[in-house]
């Protein structure tokens, strides 16, 4: 086996394109919105209904579903073809405009609540979760806890089809 030399004046460019390789081979991503943004492609016609992931900064299980779940590239692409994802954190300070509605931030002490996200949760904060809300800002189902993505891709394609067929039903 021959001894392959490198010169240490060309290691160190070698492993910044070998990395930069690597990185441009990361898996597809959901292609998450701003509440502003969906509500606004919504506003516009687009008649999907948002995936709204609702979590806070604290959250190991939101972190997890973020690195882990949201990562896979399945659930990245079923998500992104039939939602408009959504990525927003319950406890953020910002005043937020949703269907013409103004959301305020809630003070408790030393955190606070997003009233979107106490409302889209209808009140039942638990994270991670992801609401599936229509184009009039109505919650219909949520899912809370972390999946792994075998299993949260079945759960969020049985909700959506049990979704569309009642749908179709509400337009006979």
């Amino acid at each position: 086996m021959p001894f392959i030399y490198l010169d240490m004046k060309y290691s160190i460019p070698l492993f910044l394109l070998s990395f930069s390789l690597l990185l441009g081979q990361e898996k597809h991503l959901i292609e998450w919105k701003s509440v502003q943004q969906a509500d606004s492609l919504q506003l516009n016609g687009d008649k999907r209904l948002l995936f709204m992931d609702i979590y806070t900064d604290w959250c190991g299980p939101c972190k997890l579903m973020d690195q882990h779940t949201f990562h896979n590239e399945e659930v990245a692409e079923y998500v992104n073809e039939n939602f408009i994802p959504v990525k927003f954190n319950a406890e953020s300070n910002e005043e937020i405009i949703f269907k013409g509605k103004t959301y305020q931030w809630i003070s408790n002490g030393k955190s606070g609540i997003q009233m979107l996200a106490y409302f889209t949760l209808g009140g039942r904060l638990r994270y991670p979760s992801v609401a599936l809300v229509n184009d009039k800002g109505e919650t219909l189902t949520v899912i809370s806890g972390f999946f792994q993505p075998a299993d949260f891709l079945n759960v969020v394609k049985d909700l959506k089809k049990q979704i569309d067929e009642h749908l179709t039903k509400e337009k006979l």
